[in-house]
């Protein structure tokens, strides 16, 4: 997969809601949507599952613009996307799993003390809280707010929040985990995208 550019395809995304909601244009958010699927699965096929993907996602987005169900796909997608990261955290809390953000943390050279254990538990059940939340709040937007709020929040302020919650974080760690390496942000960035997120999805 092309990671900077399926980033660059998942970043157009919340904006062509946005704007496929505000002119009435759901054929936008839709073609960016099938883009984005088409990058991400582009280097797991060959020539002859490419084009039956591109016919296959075109069928699709003709259909749901037929039947006029293409929007009510997009109100669909955020909840799906943040329950589902509310689950991913939330199921790493049952007993006998490791916390997903203790995962991470002990992957990326934190010491296996019970501060670091406490800490990334209490973080990882902060997240799953939020993303449950979120997906709540977007679900009811989408089914007794104006399409603009719904578009709004769900596809700008939710990741807002989330991104606040990441980068407010780490000063929170670096003060209550004084004990911890150090290493600056932007290596902690670095070293997060070089942890094998498979693994740690995988992990019990």
């Amino acid at each position: 997969m092309n990671t900077p550019l399926a980033a660059s395809v998942a970043l157009c995304y919340p904006v062509a809601v946005v704007l496929g909601v505000a002119f009435e244009i759901p054929l936008l958010p839709l073609a960016i949507l099938a883009v984005l699927i088409l990058v991400a699965s582009w280097g797991a096929l060959g020539p002859a599952g490419r084009a039956a993907l591109v016919l296959a996602q075109a069928a699709a987005v003709a259909l749901l613009l037929t039947l006029g169900a293409g929007t009510w796909l997009l109100y669909a997608i955020p909840v799906l996307i943040m329950g589902l990261l509310a689950w991913l955290f939330a199921r790493s809390l049952r007993p006998g799993s490791t916390p997903l953000i203790t995962r991470y943390a002990l992957a990326m050279g934190a010491s296996d003390t019970p501060a670091v254990h406490r800490y990334t538990r209490n973080l990882t059940i902060t997240w799953a809280l939020l993303c449950g939340a979120l997906a709540l709040v977007s679900a009811w937007l989408a089914l007794f707010a104006s399409a603009t709020t719904w578009a709004l929040f769900a596809n700008g302020i939710n990741y807002l929040l989330l991104a606040s919650l990441f980068l407010l974080e780490y000063p929170l760690r670096l003060w209550l985990l004084r004990d911890e390496p150090r290493s600056g942000f932007l290596a902690y960035l670095v070293e997060l995208a070089r942890v094998d997120h498979h693994r740690m999805l995988r992990h019990p």
